[in-house]
């Protein structure tokens, strides 16, 4: 049976393992020069820099086997302690977030007020709709200022979005689950013993987050081709047709099952002529623009220690930048011995307008936010700009009823599939994890 994949980034490539394993023929055609999407790790003077995401955590099990199998089990590299503690800007100056609920009342992250609010979480009522904001949760939990400060950073962090948009149980839905089964998010942490930082650790590997996407394709060999564009796709007798564009020109290409694993807009054009409803629903989800920045001085001119993962900073605090991770202390081995290697992130939904400053203004910026936060002084060694104007997919409130309805309308759909990053989970592990369950069930309505 073969398989065409719309798209090379990881979740075509994961999909593609999978499906060849199971015996299927997967071709993988991806419109860029390179696979992996955001996925790609630059070398320049000495630093490795992550042009999108800058590891996964291992507490997914799918991640960890999928780089076994390929044989890049040796090659992982964990993160140190260290990067368990996190700082937030909030009232003018970096604070460090507490390990766990026991430490909220010695912490200075929130003013007192805000923790005797929060001492109330215990008795707080559950959701009276299966869907709600994530700031409606945080407010209904922890009160108005915890869920501005701490959610607010905590989700320009991950989602690059709006607290007052985005969905809780799109967005986190372990945390909806826990709410479900326990009410109490604070009592439940207690039983599992869990402290603020997330299950698992930062997990990447040796030459970056490039070496996942390297063994994925060196492993499919001539199943993958890039500089492919797809024009169209049509049913025809016995399967479907993918109209393509490479650089020998256009021609067709046959295939048995489609899956578009392209960001939403992509998707709605090819499955249009297939369902018009869907490309509607589509079209409805949107995405933040992104511009990560990669500073780097040497060690002695920043004053702050860099003793943790980075910081984030919570919308109303006005700053520049969403914040910025300390890559030499997460993966000291990605930077030379005695600098300090930033990634600052500037953007997101929350200030499209500043992911497309020009080049000079953008670098400015993060330069001028870091020698404020954190004391880096003089002219860094290094400045690299990598920009998404669809970085990050917004699971606003209602993302989970439109994707139920796009589920159901192609599943009437015979041999075509969409996948990626625009439905069920923008993570890594998400999109490794999604794989299999999607290879089988290509393989199990193929064999009907």
């Amino acid at each position: 049976m073969r398989v065409a994949i719309v798209g090379g980034g990881i979740s075509g490539l994961a999909l593609a393992e999978r499906l060849a394993e199971f015996g299927a023929e997967p071709l993988v055609l991806e419109r860029a020069p390179r696979v992996g999407g955001r996925i790609a790790t630059l070398e320049k003077d000495g630093f490795l820099l992550e042009t999108g995401p800058n590891g996964f955590l291992d507490s997914a099990p799918k991640t960890i086997e999928l780089a076994e199998r390929i044989g890049l089990g040796p090659r992982l590299r964990r993160a140190g302690p260290e990067s368990k503690r996190r700082w937030i800007y909030v009232r003018g100056a970096l604070r460090q977030v507490p390990s766990g609920p026991r430490d909220f009342f010695s912490s200075d992250v929130l003013p007192l007020s805000a923790k005797l609010r929060m001492a109330f979480e215990p008795f707080s009522r559950r959701a009276r709709e299966p869907d709600e904001s994530i700031a409606s949760f945080g407010r209904r939990h922890l009160g108005a200022r915890a869920t501005r400060d701490l959610l607010g950073a905590m989700v320009v962090g991950i989602h690059a979005g709006d607290v007052g948009k985005l969905s809780l149980p799109a967005c986190f839905p372990r945390m909806a689950a826990i709410e479900r089964e326990h009410r109490s998010l604070v009592l439940a942490m207690m039983k599992r013993g869990r402290g603020g930082a997330p299950p698992g650790t930062l997990t990447n590997l040796e030459g970056g987050m490039a070496a996942l996407v390297r063994g994925l394709a060196s492993r499919l060999g001539d199943a993958v081709r890039t500089g492919v564009r797809v024009d169209s796709i049509r049913r025809e007798e016995g399967g479907l047709s993918l109209s393509v564009t490479d650089a020998q020109g256009r021609h067709e290409i046959r295939a048995d099952a489609v899956v578009v694993t392209t960001p939403a807009g992509e998707a709605a054009r090819l499955v249009e002529p297939f369902e018009p409803e869907v490309a509607r629903l589509a079209r409805e989800i949107s995405y933040a623009p992104m511009a990560v920045v990669h500073l780097a001085w040497p060690r002695e001119k920043v004053a702050h220690p860099l003793d943790g993962f980075g910081f984030l900073i919570p919308p109303h605090e006005g700053r520049g930048i969403l914040g910025a991770l300390f890559v030499s202390t997460i993966f000291p081995w990605k930077a030379p011995p005695g600098t300090a290697l930033f990634t600052v992130m500037v953007g997101g939904a929350v200030a499209p307008e500043k992911a497309r400053l020009p080049d000079d203004s953008l670098v400015d910026l993060a330069v001028s936010e870091l020698s404020d936060i954190v004391g880096a002084a003089g002219t860094p060694l290094l400045a690299e700009i990598v920009r998404w104007d669809q970085a990050i997919p917004q699971y606003v409130v209602g993302h989970l009823a439109r994707v139920g309805e796009i589920d159901g309308r192609m599943e009437r759909v015979e041999g075509v599939y969409l996948g990626g990053d625009a439905w069920k989970g923008i993570g890594v592990n998400e999109c490794i994890a999604a794989a299999e369950p999607l290879a089988r069930r290509i393989l199990l309505r193929s064999s009907r």
